[in-house]
């Protein structure tokens, strides 16, 4: 399927079994001319399924490999985005861009990314009942750093809650994305074709300069 795109990268779930093989294993998927991205990556504190120093690890290694391999990182942060923030600080953000994935935070949270030029995806749970501040923080987003997402199989968007979710209800968020910025008639089709055309450009490039081998 050639315009099939993959990310590839180890979850902070699984942050313990990090080492040298794994390091092989995964720079092996990103060298396929296909991935376009590493991740998801980065930390959870919710579950700590992986110890937390061994998320931090993982997370930091990944983040240079990105940087050597001229992709951008796709980022999973439960409960922890001070600490994941002060990390991509410290590591510096990959020149390729930075996606925070599937979030459900407030603005306040979200602020500092934006400002360091992070994109951002949103997924059905901006339109749960209980979303006033992820909606908030979806209106305050610069267009240019807004994306929509399904986090199949989970979070199904209104109406479809509980369903398993699928690529195609992405329609209902991006709906509500529409909602929630005031946007009708020729704004909201404008607004449809940026979110599409941010994820194009991050996410279907052709294959970077260390996938060919150059």
């Amino acid at each position: 399927m050639p315009r099939m795109r993959i990310a590839a990268g180890l979850h902070p779930h699984n942050a313990k079994y990090w080492g040298p093989e794994t390091e092989k294993r995964l720079r092996a998927m990103l060298h396929d001319k296909r991935t376009s991205c590493l991740g998801e990556i980065g930390l959870d504190y919710h579950y700590d399924l992986s110890p937390r120093e061994d998320q931090e690890r993982a997370f930091r290694a990944q983040v240079r490999i990105a940087k050597e391999a001229g992709l951008p990182v796709m980022l999973h942060v439960r409960e922890a985005h001070d600490d994941a923030l002060a990390i991509m600080r410290d590591e510096g953000w990959p020149e390729a861009g930075c996606i925070l994935h599937c979030f459900t935070n407030d603005w306040d949270t979200l602020e500092p990314w934006i400002e360091a030029g992070c994109s951002v995806t949103f997924g059905g749970a901006l339109t749960f009942n209980n979303g006033d501040a992820i909606r908030d923080a979806a209106a305050r987003v610069p267009e240019m750093q807004l994306m929509v997402e399904t986090d199949s199989p989970y979070m199904a968007p209104k109406p479809l809650r509980g369903e398993v979710c699928e690529p195609a209800m992405v329609v209902f968020t991006e709906s509500a994305l529409a909602d929630v910025r005031g946007a009708e008639g020729e704004e909201r089709l404008a607004l449809f074709r940026r979110v599409l055309t941010n994820a194009e450009s991050m996410l279907n490039r052709p294959p970077t300069a260390w996938q060919l081998g150059k």
